[in-house]
């Protein structure tokens, strides 16, 4: 998810949130969408594309399967932290700073990915069209272009804006505690944004770090009709990562689409 903005509270010390290890720490055991990237890549081959790769987490995976891999990520701190794991990994992947909603690089892919619902990211229509529009031209003839997204549930969306609910809890990057992340939530129906703020506890320090996020939410049938509207073909559409068929409370929207022709 993006971060759009991120207050220092008290002792914590805001750069370091952005060099990519407190994000790593948070994601470090997150392997359940793995296997489903290491299986797309199996059937449609590489080099493979990853949009928003954050710290490398999928294309590192992917260059243990011995696939090429290009990452590209908005936030150069995140693609410091991929480079530095990846000469430390000794895996061959190649790291690049663009947005998502308008990219430009060499070549072309049989395989673009969208992993980890980072398409709600993309907050206004035109983001998301300038961002398939620059998938469309980087790939190959037959090429696959593979979206994750959350399915949203009404309930998450209609959590009190003034109650903080547990998030996650990952090991501070100095190896002194644990942070402790917590979150409210703020809908707004009329632009279907969700107003997300995260609250970071550090250990042993006074005060927190508050990363605030705005998440577009995206309904099934709505983004089967802008994956339609930007030209692509739906060829499967699943509800979970082991490809599961999709239904109403299916956590996924897990879709595979390609350029006709």
């Amino acid at each position: 998810m993006p971060i759009l903005t991120a207050t220092m509270h008290a002792k914590a010390n805001l750069s370091s949130f952005f060099e990519g290890m407190h994000y790593d720490l948070r994601w470090r055991h997150y392997t359940a969408d793995l296997h489903f990237w290491a299986r797309q890549a199996r059937k449609y081959g590489g080099p493979v594309l990853d949009l928003a790769c954050g710290t490398g987490r999928i294309p590192l995976h992917l260059a243990r399967g011995g696939y090429r891999v290009t990452g590209i990520d908005s936030s150069e701190p995140l693609l410091r932290e991929a480079r530095r794991k990846s000469m430390r990994l000794k895996l061959a992947a190649e790291w690049a700073q663009h947005d998502v909603r308008g990219f430009k690089l060499p070549t072309r892919f049989p395989l673009v990915i969208f992993p980890l619902n980072a398409i709600s990211s993309l907050i206004e229509a035109r983001d998301l069209n300038t961002c398939f529009a620059s998938v469309r031209r980087h790939l190959v003839p037959r090429g696959r272009f593979v979206i994750d997204a959350s399915n949203p549930q009404l309930e998450n969306l209609l959590h009190d804006p003034e109650t903080r609910y547990p998030h996650s809890r990952y090991p501070a990057p100095n190896g002194r505690g644990t942070v402790e992340v917590s979150e409210c939530t703020s809908y707004d129906a009329t632009r279907q944004i969700n107003y997300v703020r995260l609250y970071h506890r550090m250990p042993r320090e006074e005060g927190e770090f508050i990363e605030e996020m705005a998440v577009r939410i995206y309904f099934p049938a709505e983004l089967n009709a802008l994956v339609r509207y930007n030209g692509y073909i739906i060829e499967a559409k699943y509800g979970d990562y082991n490809e599961s068929p999709f239904g109403p409370l299916s956590p996924k929207q897990l879709i595979v689409c390609s350029i006709p022709g």
